[in-house]
């Protein structure tokens, strides 16, 4: 996670100036505080350090006194500390609280956990539950060894993840140009393909197989296959994904990992229903 500049001269990459600019959702004008709430926590969490009011106000361009408000609102929720002697504010530990509440409550999470860890023990490898917004995916869930508090809420754009990939494979073929890679776009790793053809033809291959693959694309060391979660109508929005090191997998029966994933997206289809 790259740090901010100490002196917040401007804001940090990825933080207000950059929230700002995602695409603007409906009735987002008239939801101004809780939108200023989130980029003040972005803020706070990317400068690695507390801050005062004045650095706060110039990291988000807002007023002292609408700062003052909005970091005292924060507060009050437990999502941000003040220091009483320096004043300043920092990122609260009691805000993994709502992070816990997340994890284990979204959609199906709480039902899915000992159902993925016993299966991530029984196949030796990592199991992650992955849902497609928009062109990225979202790692809600998983247990295994690469799954740990870190890969929770771990995204980045769908045509790096096998997740991803089977997700889009789904959607109609004249819609899969707004998935590909595009010119230029930095993407997470450097087997990570930046060719939209390519990226076709491994949609087509995973809509005939039923099963998606990533080698090495969205992390370097790891390689993963993934299978949809039929739940609901299609095209459908999750999939689970089972993912090893890259010379586990050098030496593991792909055949028999591509079963396993599309056996294990079965069983958690059945789970979500019965949580439904």
């Amino acid at each position: 996670m790259a740090r901010s500049n100490p002196s917040i001269v401007s804001a940090p990459a990825g933080t207000a100036a950059n929230v700002r600019s995602r695409a603007p959702r409906s009735g987002a004008r008239h939801h101004q505080s809780v939108m200023r709430g989130i980029e003040a926590l972005e803020v706070l969490l990317r400068a690695h350090r507390s801050l005062g009011i004045t650095q706060l106000a110039r990291a988000l361009g807002l007023s002292k006194s609408t700062t003052h408000d909005l970091a005292a609102a924060l507060s009050s929720l437990g999502f941000v500390d003040q220091d009483p002697a320096t004043r300043r504010y920092a990122i609260s530990p009691e805000i993994f609280r709502f992070v816990h509440l997340v994890s284990t409550e979204f959609g199906p999470n709480s039902a899915l956990k000992p159902f993925l860890r016993a299966q991530a023990r029984r196949l030796k490898v990592s199991i992650v539950i992955t849902a497609l917004c928009r062109d990225q995916t979202y790692a809600l869930c998983g247990s295994g060894p690469q799954a740990d508090t870190f890969l929770i809420g771990d995204n980045g754009a769908a045509c790096t993840s096998a997740c991803g990939k089977i997700l889009v494979a789904q959607l109609p073929e004249e819609e899969w140009a707004a998935y590909a890679p595009r010119p230029g776009a930095r993407l997470p790793s450097p087997h990570a393909n930046h060719d939209p053809q390519r990226f076709f033809a491994e949609l087509r291959a995973a809509r005939a197989n039923g099963v998606a693959w990533s080698l090495r694309e969205r992390d370097p060391r790891l390689c993963s296959v993934a299978a949809p979660v039929g739940v609901g109508t299609p095209p459908w929005s999750r999939a689970v994904g089972l993912a090893l090191p890259y010379e586990e997998w050098l030496v593991r029966d792909r055949e028999e990992l591509a079963v396993q994933a599309k056996l294990l997206a079965a069983e958690v289809a059945q789970l979500q229903r019965g949580t439904g």
